[in-house]
């Protein structure tokens, strides 16, 4: 009988060190996704403009250009892709950098044709979000 006692208490012994595990790791990866002292202290922000958007521009009628959701790359100095990413139907994207000298590289879906548009060189500096305008040009004229 003090046999069974021993392994029931073994048993309840083990549910509650792996319960007690699995909401400590629940709570580590919880705070992980949570901002806080991991979260990004700067990087490179901003919006992507497409234009012209009139194949004919007259005087007194508005033609703005327009957000654009593009692939973006960027490149450091080196020329080598260290990061990925997309602007999204507004045309905005925030991408985590550390401090350096980088290139913003718009990667539109029709390459060699238009939309286009020219790498964009910018620099980050520790604790601050750099932020660009970029204009694809769409072609039309």
């Amino acid at each position: 009988m003090n046999g069974g006692r021993a392994h029931g208490w073994q048993t309840s012994a083990m549910w509650a060190i792996r319960l007690l595990t699995a909401c400590l790791s629940g709570a580590f990866l919880l705070g992980a996704c949570l901002p806080g002292e991991n979260a990004p202290s700067s990087g490179v922000e901003g919006q992507v403009m497409i234009g012209p958007m009139c194949p004919v521009i007259q005087e007194g009628e508005a033609c703005p250009d327009q957000p654009y959701a593009v692939k973006l790359e960027i490149e450091n100095r080196a020329g080598r892709v260290i990061a990925r990413s997309s602007s999204d139907e507004k045309g905005r994207f925030r991408i985590p950098l550390g401090p350096g000298e980088y290139r913003l590289i718009p990667v539109p879906s029709n390459p060699g044709g238009p939309p286009s548009a020219a790498p964009i060189p910018f620099q980050v500096k520790e604790g601050k979000w750099t932020n660009l305008t970029v204009l694809m040009d769409s072609g039309i004229r």
